[in-house]
C-alpha cells in the first residue's frame, strides 16, 4: 500500500524524485561540454609565452645581469600601465577557460580573430626578447647596453611593446566587457609615455647612432 500522508512517514514518491534530480546535477556535471577549440589555442600560446621567459629570466639572471632598471615615467604609473596590462592577459586565459564568464557571446570568427592577435603578438614578442638578447629589461639600463636595431628591430623600433599591445587588442575583442578594455586604453597609452621617455634615454645615450636609427625606423610600424 503506497504511503501519502503522515507525520513522521517518508514520501517515497517524492524521495524517488529527490534522487533523480541528484543523479541529473552529478551526470551533468561530469558531462558538461569539453572547451571549444579556440581556448586550447589561448592557453597553448600563454604557456609557450609563460615558459620562454622564465628561461630568459634564469639566463639573465645566471649571468648576473639585472632585470628591472629604472622606470622611465612616474613609477606609479610605470607599474599600474604593466599591471593593467598583465591584467588583460589574465582576462584572455580566464575567458578560454570558461567561454560564458563574458554575457557578450561572440561569432566564432571574431574569437578565431582575436586568437589570430594573439599568436601575432606573442611571436613578436618572442622575436623581438631574442633580438634584445642581453639588453632585456624592464626600465631604463643602470649598466652599458648596445643599441640593438637587428632581427625584427630594423622593422619597428619597439616590436617587443607592439607586440604586447597587440596582444591586449586580442583581449578586448575576445574578453568584451568594459572593464577589460579601459584596462588595455590605460595600459597601451602609459607604455606610449614609458617609450617616449626611453627614447629620451637612448638619444642622450647613443646620440647621433640613435638619431640615424629614429630617421629610418618608425616607432611603431
Amino acid at each position: 500500500m503506497e504511503q501519502v500522508s503522515g507525520k513522521g512517514m517518508d514520501y517515497p514518491h517524492e524521495k524517488y524524485t529527490g534522487n533523480c534530480k541528484a543523479k541529473s546535477i552529478i551526470l551533468h556535471t561530469f558531462t558538461k561540454k569539453k572547451m571549444p577549440l579556440h581556448s586550447y589555442f589561448v592557453l597553448t600560446a600563454f604557456a609557450l609565452l609563460i615558459v620562454f621567459f622564465i628561461l630568459q629570466i634564469a639566463r639573465i639572471r645566471g649571468e648576473g645581469f639585472e632585470l628591472v632598471g629604472k622606470p622611465s615615467i612616474d613609477r606609479y604609473y610605470f607599474f599600474s600601465g604593466k599591471v593593467t596590462l598583465f591584467t588583460t592577459w589574465v582576462l584572455f586565459c580566464l575567458k578560454a577557460i570558461n567561454p560564458k564568464l563574458v554575457c557578450i557571446q561572440l561569432p566564432f570568427y571574431l574569437n578565431w580573430f582575436a586568437v589570430a592577435l594573439l599568436w601575432a603578438g606573442i611571436l613578436l614578442v618572442l622575436l623581438a626578447t631574442l633580438s634584445l638578447g642581453k639588453s632585456l629589461r624592464v626600465g631604463l639600463p643602470q649598466t652599458q647596453t648596445a643599441l640593438q636595431s637587428r632581427g625584427v628591430y630594423r622593422l619597428s623600433r619597439n616590436p617587443l611593446y607592439l607586440g604586447v599591445f597587440t596582444i591586449a587588442a586580442g583581449s578586448c575583442i575576445y574578453f568584451p566587457d568594459l572593464i577589460n578594455v579601459s584596462f588595455a586604453i590605460f595600459g597601451i597609452y602609459t607604455h606610449h609615455q614609458i617609450i617616449k621617455g626611453e627614447e629620451q634615454f637612448l638619444k642622450t645615450r647613443f646620440g647621433a647612432e640613435w638619431e640615424n636609427y629614429a630617421a629610418h625606423v618608425r616607432r611603431y610600424l
